[in-house]
């Protein structure tokens, strides 16, 4: 068994398992809501009130839909039988039967201009048709029901219907429009406090953004989670969060903290109670980080203890799944009888899943068969009506004829009336030439003094660190020092040499600032996912520090600017933040709109910086101050930033206040929404190599 494929399986595989309860209405940590749990018995009730997507008894629910169809007369009480008919098939898995049902309902509801019921309908559709495996025809349902629901204002089946869709988009692994849907549900349900779906939504939203491995994100939205699902006690929800969290740390190669907050998740579980899926994942991924690390016995351990709650859960895949990998373990320890006896369950179980699949398959072809033949008589009927609409469109063409005749004049007109503007640009540009010359002369200047302080701060600087450097090589040709002197030497040496190559790389930097527009590429990029690839880059040094990183990014905003100059700001201010600050602070992204621009914030809980030092702080040759961790620092990072924001058209600023901690801002040229539906994120380019100054 490969340690990163049980953890694939455990990770994303246990994603999709838990998108599907979700999709069945079952959720994770929550109490499924039967609002209308007693209606099914009550045949005098069948007028008033939602019906439920499930029953806890579908057996029973079935039998009452059918004595209702029997028994009832009246047009609206046999059109919400045939909805319970829908949902209580539906539960028993026999999809065809439930879709039929659910269409009488729907036709029924629309004669009765029954709203409700339409849209109630249209969710059921939705449904049944991801049960059948119709994404396509789901995502329709979905949306004329959000729609229905929209008009009549009900916020909570709004919200049900955003997380099916999140759900459907999940299982397609389109993360982004699955993101969209579950954060348009956390908004409704925190709308209606409902703190214990906002706690799922919330899960939901940290497992997309660990499925596109933006794992500062993916670690806010869970650890919110689970922090509200500990506000409700409830624990088996919590033991899902911290599985996610567990994966999001496997992910980036924690095998070790992802395998302690396993361990936690599993010791809180109530045994009796929590959920068997919940419980068998938890021991697999366990089982991956000590294969990870060659512990084939406690791996084999684990692997042993999921497999009844596997055969509990039901799922032959899953369990199938669990057989493979114990066969892998048992192959690398040498037990072959056992690792062919397993691997034989594990084909056995494929071989059952295939034939379940193919018999799923078949139902599905029947279904969609069916529904291509009623779409074939909608077609002819669209034929007529686009015949029709052809010969409209050719009466429009003759006119459009005289239309592009007329255009071609005027641009005949407007082509004789540029050449005379031409002529006269002529004139203007020898006037340009001129102020050009000039200009030329001026920068010319400005290069010179640019020169002069660069030798100046190179003079300076580099000078200790090369006198410490060559008193240590003389100690060592003449054996002058004890092995200890001469370590804590180099350790110092070491030091001074690593501050100075970040002092050459700044200078080298801000050396090509100086030389205004030149090396400049402008392009547009989404700046949310830059600063996410920042914080994903800082992330190791900020968890040395026990540092807490929330990205509070609220939209996509994209800007107009240098992609690696922009790289540099980030890096060298969130540096900054992660150097002045002491462990256990925060440090914080933040965004918002201001006009034309886009405006980033960075605000840490840092020691600040007093108030007569603010003037000196974006000085040039200003010697910066030691870190919390005595970490040393060029003075020049603040300055080069400054310079590189100002070349993108932006202003930097920062406010402070003495053990309160900085916040730095700068703007960029926002971008209009027009333009973004065109612009692809930016592409991965060589991070810059600038460290914070």
């Amino acid at each position: 068994m490969r340690p990163i494929a049980l953890l694939q399986r455990t990770g994303f595989g246990f994603l999709c398992l838990w998108a599907g309860l979700m999709l069945m209405g079952a959720r994770p940590g929550m109490a499924t809501e039967w609002n209308a749990l007693n209606e099914g018995s009550q045949l005098g009730q069948l007028t008033a009130g939602p019906i439920p997507l499930h029953s806890p008894n579908p057996e029973e629910a079935l039998r009452v839909a059918q004595r209702q169809l029997e028994t009832l007369t009246t047009e609206p009480a046999r059109t919400r039988a045939h909805t319970r008919m829908a949902s209580a098939l539906l539960d028993l898995h026999r999809y065809n039967e439930a879709l039929r049902h659910a269409r009488l309902a729907l036709q029924q509801y629309r004669i009765n201009a029954d709203s409700q019921g339409v849209a109630q309908t249209y969710h059921l559709l939705g449904i049944v048709d991801v049960a059948l495996g119709d994404s396509g025809r789901a995502h329709l349902r979905y949306q004329q029901a959000l729609h229905g629901f929209s008009r009549l204002n009900d916020l909570r089946s709004q919200a049900t219907v955003h997380e099916h869709l999140g759900d459907l988009y999940a299982s397609q692994l389109n993360w982004e429009r699955a993101l969209t849907g579950y954060q348009s549900a956390v908004k409704i349900w925190q709308k209606l406090r409902e703190p214990g779906r906002v706690a799922v939504a919330m899960h939901a939203i940290g497992r997309m953004y660990l499925a596109e491995q933006q794992y500062s994100r993916a670690l806010f939205y869970l650890r919110q989670s689970a922090q509200r699902s500990q506000d409700l006690h409830d624990s088996v929800a919590v033991g899902y969060v911290m599985h996610s969290i567990g994966s999001v740390y496997a992910s980036f190669g924690s095998y070790a903290l992802a395998q302690g907050i396993y361990k936690q998740a599993l010791d809180k579980l109530p045994r009796h109670k929590a959920p068997p899926v919940l419980q068998a994942s938890l021991y697999e991924s366990i089982a991956a980080m000590q294969d990870s690390v060659g512990n084939l016995a406690s791996a084999e351990y684990n692997l042993q203890q999921a497999l009844p709650l596997e055969m509990r859960s039901g799922s032959r895949s899953r369990l199938s799944d669990l057989y493979y990998s114990l066969s892998m373990i048992y192959r690398k320890k040498g037990q072959t009888s056992a690792a062919l006896e397993a691997l034989t369950h594990h084909v056995e179980l494929e071989d059952s899943v295939a034939a379940e699949a193919r018999a799923t398959q078949i139902a599905e072809l029947r279904t969609r068969y069916e529904t291509k033949k009623k779409e074939q008589e909608i077609e002819l009927l669209q034929k007529e009506r686009l015949l029709q609409e052809a010969n409209l469109r050719r009466q429009t063409g003759w006119r459009n004829v005289l239309g592009v005749g007329a255009l071609l004049l005027l641009l005949l007109v407007a082509g004789l009336y540029r050449a005379r503007r031409r002529q006269a640009g002529i004139n203007r540009l020898l006037t340009r030439k001129n102020q050009a010359i000039q200009r030329q002369k001026e920068e010319l200047d400005r290069l010179n003094r640019t020169k002069d302080t660069l030798f100046s701060v190179i003079s300076h600087d580099l000078r200790s660190p090369l006198s410490s450097l060559y008193s240590l090589l003389t100690l060592l040709n003449i054996g002058a020092s004890s092995p200890e002197r001469l370590a804590e030497h180099s350790v110092r040496v070491s030091r001074a040499l690593d501050a100075t190559l970040q002092l050459l790389d700044n200078l080298l930097n801000w050396s090509m600032a100086q030389m205004r527009n030149e090396g400049m590429k402008p392009k547009v990029f989404a700046l949310d996912e830059l600063v996410e690839e920042c914080l994903t880059l800082l992330l190791n040094d900020a968890e040395r520090k026990e540092l807490l990183f929330q990205n509070e990014l609220t939209a996509r905003c994209f800007v107009r600017a240098d992609v690696d100059m922009t790289r540099l700001i980030l890096r060298n201010l969130i540096g900054n933040a992660i150097k002045f600050t002491p462990a256990g602070g925060t440090i914080s992204i933040s965004n918002r709109r201001v006009g034309a621009f886009w405006e980033v914030a960075v605000t840490d809980t840092g020691v600040g910086i007093p108030r007569a030092d603010w003037d000196k702080v974006l000085g040039i040759g200003v010697r910066s101050t030691l870190g919390t961790a005595r970490e040393r620092g060029t003075g020049l990072g603040l300055r080069l930033c400054k310079d590189f924001v100002e070349l993108n058209g932006g202003k930097l600023s920062f406010t402070s206040e003495v053990n309160r901690g900085s916040v730095f801002r700068f703007t960029l040229s926002a971008v209009a929404k027009e333009a973004q539906m065109t612009v692809a994120p930016a592409e991965d380019e060589q991070a810059s190599s600038v460290a914070a100054g």
